[in-house]
């Protein structure tokens, strides 16, 4: 029968005394913005080039 240790719990993420959480998902936000928007401009770029000429 396997013996079942409980999960460790871990204090929130602190930086100089300050919550993290909403710093990384700032960051994540913006990150996710612009590989969006260097897709929609490869897109574009490919887009353009099967309609030229």
């Amino acid at each position: 029968m396997a013996v079942q240790h409980p999960r460790p719990h871990y204090a929130p993420t602190t930086d100089g005394g300050k919550r993290t959480d909403h710093r990384v998902a700032i960051r994540v936000g913006i990150y996710l913005a612009a590989a969006h928007g260097f897709a929609a401009f490869l897109y574009l770029l490919f887009w353009l080039g099967a309609h030229r000429g």
